[in-house]
């Protein structure tokens, strides 16, 4: 704070007025007087001043009271008080410290005194209002930012940002136009007395055409208008509902593009400071962020939307002969006349499956990762359904001479889908029989009172340590010399079944000795389910 602070002289006397006055504008200050205790707090109120000297005693409303409702009144901002007055008591004294005085002037006053104790209490102030700019600086970005990252979809939360904004630095209205990337105005937000608008703007309108042929948005700069009525730098665009004399425009930038601009505006001149314009461009900043991150998740979505739809019509293509096949096969085994026959068309009839339910892993896995996995609960016989994996996958052990053990009990029943739990334990066991050479797969489970954990045991090669955190993995395939592999998506599919039955599911191995495959499901049913 400078020399030219403003200081409220209160004296009922016109001469002690005078000569206080006169002093301190000969030190380069700005004075205003008041001859009462009502005319000072009508001035305070009116425009605070940077400092008041307060005669103790006037008629009316004395300097005591004065100076106790303005330290009371929480809306004003900090402004020292200094007490002029020809009682010397200490209890006197005490009294104007006790209603809030910061400090003591004993008439007649001593000019160098005065001026001293002036300097110093100005100096207090400029901390003091130092130290509140920044709390309310950072009171008001933590507020953007948390406005700004409750949500990637940036319309919800754009009105509320920019009426925080618009109360900061105490704007009558303000605005956020965003460009799309040839720089054409694409959506406006609008905030007045509270009152938020947005509207999407598909129009091309001459204005909206020129947004980015704009000189301060070609030089991309912070600009503070202080009266527009002398210049409006050419801001006449901003199409605002009310005519302002004085603006502050800071363009939104995210890596040298151009995303929109900020505005804000008030009916007075030189309403503006440049500490504002600086908290204003620190705002811009987290929202130009914001309207980056924003476009990115509108393309993912969009992505996401594509990729399903590409999905649905891959696995509907693959689907489709894949029935018609199934359709010939039943058809040939009907009139089938030899053992060879009925084997090749037993063995054709295996890989189809085999391939239905690798189309059912794909789509379940891009399903989960969407969010979008349905459950169908109901209470699973973990034995019927070992049973099944059993008959479904005999064949397959046979082939390589490996036992295959269902030791699941049939009790107590768990709460899930038959139809997933079934394919997660096809999925493993079929694992385990692709990379055992001898001994066998054994299903066994323990439980508990609250969860059962599953086991499928192998007796092969084994899983190298450093692979077992990825074996879960989309699309990852493990060292496995000699083998056919497979799509990579069978363990991904598991994790992301048994994760939304609210359980885990992982694995133990050592090489030469074979792999154990664990996965736990709550007894109890989740609600989500």
């Amino acid at each position: 704070m400078s020399s030219s602070a403003r200081i409220l002289v209160v004296d009922d006397q016109q001469l002690n007025l005078e000569v206080l006055s006169l002093r301190l504008v000969s030190q380069g200050y700005t004075v205003v007087q008041a001859r009462d205790g009502a005319s000072a707090l009508q001035m305070v109120y009116s425009q605070p001043p940077d400092m008041i000297l307060l005669d103790v005693m006037m008629p009316g409303i004395s300097g005591r009271e004065v100076t106790k409702t303005i330290k009371q009144d929480p809306t004003l901002p900090f402004i020292p008080i200094i007490l002029v007055t020809a009682q010397h008591e200490l209890n006197d004294k005490i009294d104007g410290l006790e209603a809030g005085a910061d400090d003591f002037l004993s008439k007649p006053v001593q000019m160098r005194e005065l001026l001293a104790k002036v300097a110093a209490l100005l100096r207090l102030k400029r901390t003091q209002d130092a130290l509140v700019e920044e709390r309310n600086k950072t009171k008001l970005l933590y507020g953007i930012q948390q406005q700004l990252t409750s949500t990637l979809d940036i319309e919800r939360v754009i009105g509320a940002t920019l009426v925080l904004i618009v109360e900061a630095v105490q704007a009558a209205q303000g605005s956020l136009i965003m460009f799309d990337a040839k720089g054409h105005v694409v959506h406006r937000t609008h905030v007045c007395h509270g009152v938020t608008t947005s509207v999407i703007d598909n129009s091309r309108c001459p204005t909206d055409e020129a947004a980015c042929d704009d000189p301060m948005l070609r030089e991309r700069q912070p600009l503070l208008i202080e009266d527009m009525l002398i210049d409006d730098h050419g801001m006449k665009m901003l199409h605002l509902s009310q005519a302002p004399r004085s603006a502050m425009v800071v363009p939104l930038i995210h890596a040298d593009v151009t995303l929109g601009v900020l505005m804000v505006s008030h009916p007075t001149p030189q309403h503006f400071t440049p500490a504002q314009l600086d908290l204003l461009t620190t705002a811009a900043g987290q929202m130009s962020t914001a309207l980056h991150n924003a476009s990115l998740y509108s393309l993912l979505r969009e992505a996401e939307a594509g990729r399903e739809q590409f999905l649905n019509m891959l696995t509907h293509d693959l689907r489709a002969p894949l029935a018609g096949i199934l359709g010939c096969l039943h058809m040939l085994g009907e009139s089938a006349e030899t053992d060879d026959d009925r084997l090749f068309i037993e063995l054709a009839q295996t890989a189809c499956t085999t391939q239905e339910r690798l189309i059912d892993d794909i789509l379940d896995v891009y399903k989960a990762e969407s969010g979008h996995m349905e459950l169908v609960p109901t209470a699973v016989d973990l034995q019927a359904i070992g049973a099944e994996v059993v008959t479904s996958l005999r064949g397959a052990a046979a082939e390589r001479n490996l036992e295959l053990v269902n030791d699941l009990p049939s009790v107590p029943c768990v709460p899930g889908d038959l139809d997933k739990l079934l394919r997660v334990l096809l999925n493993l066991v079929g694992n385990a029989l692709k990379y055992t050479l001898r001994g066998g797969v054994y299903l066994t489970a323990a439980c508990d009172t609250l969860t059962i954990r599953v086991t499928v045991r192998d007796t092969g090669a084994g899983i190298p340590a450093h692979q077992l955190d990825k074996i879960f993995d989309r699309f990852f395939q493990g060292e496995a010399r000699g083998m056919r592999r497979g799509s990579g998506l069978g363990l991904t599919f598991c994790q992301q079944v048994i994760a939304a039955h609210g359980g885990r599911i992982w694995a133990e191995s050592q090489l030469g000795a074979g792999t154990q495959l664990h996965f736990c499901l709550p007894l109890k049913q989740p609600e989500y389910l």
